[in-house]
């Protein structure tokens, strides 16, 4: 459309896609400059190990430079050893002083309609 929010990136290892990244860009107040946040990091089982993954973030690092961009984010579950272990040896850090946090269903309707404005 006219005015994207999110993006896709695929990756395809001779020829057939295996994998995929969704990604939207952020800004940061801290830095004053943008950058990019992965939404969701795909790469099929079969296709694991062979580059795809680290191809797909390659190229978000060289968008962010390209750009000018501050940083390239994304979150992963504390389960996920093979995910954080591939992270952190592309020299990802993580940021443990940083807690998420979400409103979704009855508290996202509560928080939207009129109410104690104190709460």
């Amino acid at each position: 459309g006219p005015s994207p929010r999110v993006f896709a990136d695929m990756a395809e290892l001779d020829e057939t896609p295996v994998g995929f990244c969704l990604w939207f860009y952020t800004y940061s107040t801290f830095s004053g400059r943008s950058g990019i946040y992965v939404e969701d990091l795909f790469v099929a089982p079969q296709a694991r190990g062979r580059g795809a993954g680290r191809a797909l973030l390659a190229s978000l690092a060289r968008r962010c430079l390209d750009e000018g961009l501050a940083q390239l984010d994304w979150a992963v579950l504390d389960w996920n050893a093979p995910s954080i272990a591939f992270y952190e040896r592309l020299g990802a850090e993580a940021r443990a002083e940083w807690r998420l946090h979400r409103v979704k269903g009855q508290a996202l309707a509560r928080l939207a309609g009129p109410g104690d404005a104190t709460a």
